[in-house]
């Protein structure tokens, strides 16, 4: 008998759990080992002043139904306990009750689970993160499909455009002229790819390559490239505006233009469209005007959110071209709007600064452009 209380003393102070045996009635703590004192650094015979409520952080009220369940079925729960300085730390309660010498008490076994804990949050925070990123791969690559089908598209149009010149016997100039378009869409497309895959490394953070950018210039191109397209449609494109200096990223500006004009021409109904290019001092601003389709007030309201769209879906398309407009623009600390009225057409502008409100990101060559 002598030798089993003391295999029974020796595993009660030696254990690495804390163990409280506590008076199932009154809450009082009756025994403690030495885990209890390292825990709550409180030397022994202070711990046994105290009450079970005076090392837990929740109303006595709720601690009292835990007794209680304890002490009729048993219990297995986690909750904070209260360190002598008044510290606290999770833990986790495995407690029951039983009678000894008459008496009814609570054998608690309580464990520090701060480290689990820690690596709980930590898988949380990866598993999130990994959603993140989930969320940003599966955007870059809507965002890549939509960007990229607009110069492939023109590249494959220049080609069949070559292949029928050198059918009819065009002259070298000729074929000179359509083979310059798909080289430089060609290399458009390689600068879109690259500008594409820096954005995903950036997880969503548009940077900008800002430069000396006339915005005339980079309307007629645009226009250029995309004319092919308006032919099939049917729709002639008017430019109107001059040479307009500002400092912008001319690969971003262009894809804003490109979306823009390549929706005017898809919802135009084989109508003109309009773009002109105008500044007002320290701003400028470009419209591209058709007479299409139109949309609603309500759609104007949504339709620069991702994957919005205000027409019907046998035109197709992600709804993503205008979202990136604006990202792009508003980067640029432009802004981007729209009139329409259903079966009359729609007015989208443009307005940007010709210079970024931070002085620090001007480059010297464009500092003239604020008094010209």
């Amino acid at each position: 008998m002598t030798h089993d209380v003391d295999i029974t003393s020796y595993l009660f102070e030696h254990a690495r759990d804390v163990i409280l045996v506590i008076d199932a009635a009154s809450g009082s703590i009756i025994d403690a080992n030495h885990a209890a004192e390292a825990a709550y650094a409180y030397p022994r015979d202070e711990l046994l002043t105290l009450k079970i409520f005076d090392l837990r952080i929740e109303p006595t009220p709720s601690v009292t139904d835990q007794m209680r369940r304890a002490n009729t079925e048993g219990i297995l729960f986690d909750t904070m306990h209260r360190r002598r300085d008044g510290s606290t730390f999770p833990v986790e309660v495995s407690s029951r009750g039983d009678m000894v010498s008459g008496r009814r008490v609570l054998f608690s076994i309580i464990r520090d689970v701060t480290e689990r804990k820690r690596f709980e949050a930590e898988r949380e925070e990866l598993l999130a993160a990994t959603q993140r990123a989930l969320v940003l791969r599966d955007d870059f690559l809507m965002i890549a499909s939509h960007e990229l089908r607009t110069p492939v598209t023109n590249v494959s149009l220049q080609l069949q455009q070559l292949t029928r010149l050198l059918e009819r016997g065009a002259t070298p100039e000729q074929l000179a002229v359509v083979g310059d378009a798909a080289l430089r869409e060609s290399k458009r497309l390689s600068t879109l790819i690259g500008a594409l895959l820096d954005a995903q490394v950036a997880k969503g953070q548009l940077a900008l390559d800002r430069g000396e950018v006339d915005l005339g210039e980079l309307v007629r191109d645009v226009t250029e490239r995309v004319r092919s397209r308006a032919e099939q449609a049917g729709s002639a494109i008017v430019v109107e505006g001059s040479e307009i200096r500002g400092h912008w990223d001319r690969m971003r500006i262009d894809q804003v233009l490109t979306n823009l004009l390549l929706n005017a021409i898809k919802y135009g109904r084989g109508r003109p469209v309009v773009v002109s290019a105008r500044t007002d001092g320290a701003l400028a601003q470009i419209e591209i005007r058709d007479e299409g389709i139109g949309m609603t007030t309500e759609s104007t309201l949504r339709i620069f959110d991702k994957f919005e769209r205000a027409v019907p879906a046998h035109y197709g398309g992600f709804g993503l071209g205008l979202f990136i407009a604006r990202q792009i623009v508003e980067a640029h600390e432009g802004r981007v709007e729209v009139e329409s009225t259903p079966g009359v057409g729609s007015t989208f502008r443009v307005t940007l600064p010709r210079l970024p409100s931070k002085s620090g990101d001007v480059d010297p060559s464009c500092a003239s452009l604020s008094s010209s």
